[in-house]
């Protein structure tokens, strides 16, 4: 799964981008660490690489979608029994969420 991250449009006077590192993954990982702030996702870790943030944030994403299906599920459905067992598995997702 490819991600895109963007920012809404900032003067350049606003925005000073350093050039860092030696080859141009570093680079890139750098210019989007210096703007993540401005980025549309969770809460990143300054111990974790760019591709472990991303992934991390995806699973996130995933779980949220499956968190909101369930919760849908639980309301339509009828008997209790059933609607026991989807709260329980609801209840795991919310706690593996949280772990992230």
């Amino acid at each position: 799964m490819h991600s895109y991250y963007h920012t809404d449009w900032t003067p350049e006077t606003e925005l000073p981008l350093k050039l860092e590192g030696l080859n141009t993954d570093t680079v890139y990982e750098n210019f989007v660490r210096q703007i993540r702030g401005s980025v549309e996702c969770e809460e990143w870790s300054e111990e974790l690489s760019l591709r472990e943030n991303i992934d991390r944030d995806a699973r996130r994403q995933e779980l949220q979608k499956q968190i909101d299906a369930l919760q849908t599920k639980v309301r339509r459905e009828k008997q209790l029994n059933k609607q026991v067992q989807l709260n329980t598995e609801l209840k795991k997702l919310k706690r593996e969420q949280e772990k992230l």
